[in-house]
């Protein structure tokens, strides 16, 4: 779990910046709460695949691990489109660029879990 938080800590120094960054150009300033949903959403999946994965670990189950990762990966894909579809239809944003915030915390939270669950697996016995 330490080295999770400390991950996750280390992520999102970077990311909330980021972030910060991007919204203070003007192409940017009103989409906001599709980062800040984005933010919220792959925190509480990123946390529950933790467990999900530290408990898979210790599973005789061979596959567990795996499968884990593989439903994670349809849940992130079916969560991000009903995020971006509930946004669009709330918001009723201008344009397309409202999808550059979230690639961002996207593509940082895939690498943060990427991380962590390859430190889970060196931890697998074998």
């Amino acid at each position: 779990m330490k080295y999770f938080l400390r991950g996750y800590i280390l992520m999102m120094a970077v990311l909330v910046p980021l972030l910060l960054y991007v919204h203070s150009l003007d192409t940017q300033k009103t989409y906001t709460p599709v980062s800040q949903y984005s933010l919220a959403m792959f925190s509480g999946l990123s946390v529950i695949l933790y467990f999900f994965l530290r408990k898979s670990v210790k599973s005789p189950n061979k596959q567990l691990f795996i499968s884990i990762t593989l439903t994670n990966m349809l849940v992130k894909m079916v969560f991000s489109i009903v995020l971006l579809l509930i946004y669009r239809n709330i918001y009723h944003p201008a344009d397309g660029k409202f999808i550059i915030p979230f690639l961002f915390v996207y593509i940082f939270f895939t690498t943060f879990e990427t991380w962590f669950m390859i430190k889970l697996a060196d931890e697998k016995p074998n």
